[in-house]
């Protein structure tokens, strides 16, 4: 009766040693299939367009992709969820994020300077991509807000686009 109760325990303790190990080596953003967002916004590291991502993001609590340029063709991305803290990523793991995510749609903010043709090839074959890439910024809050069916994101953005701007004159005088 010992030993068969011993083996049993030995046999419950390989097995949950197998599994947090297993679990410690699993990659996260490797789990696909379900939906973690309905829209996922991404955009360059600007101040216009992070600006606009960020209020579309408390009104709707929908998560943010950052790409951020170094000046010499290589990006780092910015996971933003909402309330969570921004881990950084090579853009080599793009596509992998954006499985991990598995959002509905996609909303690509602004033109090719702020999010490169590589990356939208990326994710044009998978996922619903919207693309607003107008050069006028409140335009852009126009739409956004129209899709995320937030009328008050473009007053909001042109609100806080002022004083940002009013702040940085004071502080070049």
């Amino acid at each position: 009766m010992k030993k068969i109760g011993l083996t049993l325990l030995t046999a419950v303790i390989c097995l949950l040693m197998a599994q947090s190990a297993s679990a410690i080596t699993l990659n996260p953003f490797k789990r696909e299939g379900r939906t973690r967002a309905h829209t996922l916004m991404i955009t360059g590291n600007y101040l216009d367009s992070r600006l606009l991502a960020e209020l579309a993001q408390h009104r709707t609590k929908q998560p943010i992709l950052l790409i951020s340029p170094d000046g010499y063709q290589n990006y780092q991305l910015f996971y933003m969820p909402p309330g969570g803290r921004a881990p950084s990523e090579p853009k080599e793991k793009f596509l992998e994020l954006i499985e991990f995510i598995n959002p509905k749609r996609i909303v690509v903010l602004g033109d090719l300077e702020f999010v490169p043709q590589e990356f939208i090839d990326q994710i044009q074959a998978k996922y619903a991509v919207i693309i607003i890439n107008s050069k006028d910024w409140e335009n852009n809050a126009k739409s956004l807000g129209q899709i995320l069916k937030q009328p008050k994101l473009y007053r909001t953005y042109v609100d806080y686009r002022s004083r940002m701007q009013e702040t940085k004159a004071v502080k070049q005088n």
